[in-house]
């Protein structure tokens, strides 16, 4: 029998620019509208799915994509550590800020590449 690890990870969260999507599903207020088309297979698939499940074939079909789309969602915003790497990010969180001339002068570039391009 093969030997077992238990490895410690930590997960960081980002935090969402204010104005963009997030996570939180409004189950009030259903105004907006999806169509589909799906083969005839498809459809009596979902149908039976739903059925099995006691849920109507467009109450099957938001609940299922729902979770699907906060599970991509968490996946694509959620960084997962290892031990010795999160050490290592708390340890560069606590060091005090210090000067980065390079750095400084590479944004002000880029910042004045945007601003004669009209973009903001």
């Amino acid at each position: 029998m093969g030997s077992w690890w238990l490895i410690r990870t930590y997960s960081v969260r980002v935090r969402i620019p204010p104005g963009t999507s997030h996570m939180a599903i409004s189950t009030t207020g259903r105004d907006e509208r999806i169509d589909l088309r799906v083969s005839a297979e498809l459809k009596t698939l979902l149908a039976r799915a739903a059925s099995y499940s006691g849920m109507s074939l467009s109450g099957f079909l938001v609940s299922s994509a729902s979770e699907r789309a906060k599970e991509v969602v968490a996946n694509r915003e959620t960084l997962t550590l290892t031990a010795r790497d999160w050490r290592v990010f708390l340890s560069g969180l606590e060091k005090p800020e210090r000067r980065r001339p390079r750095l400084e002068t590479a944004a002000k570039r880029y910042l004045g590449r945007r601003t004669t391009r009209g973009e903001r």
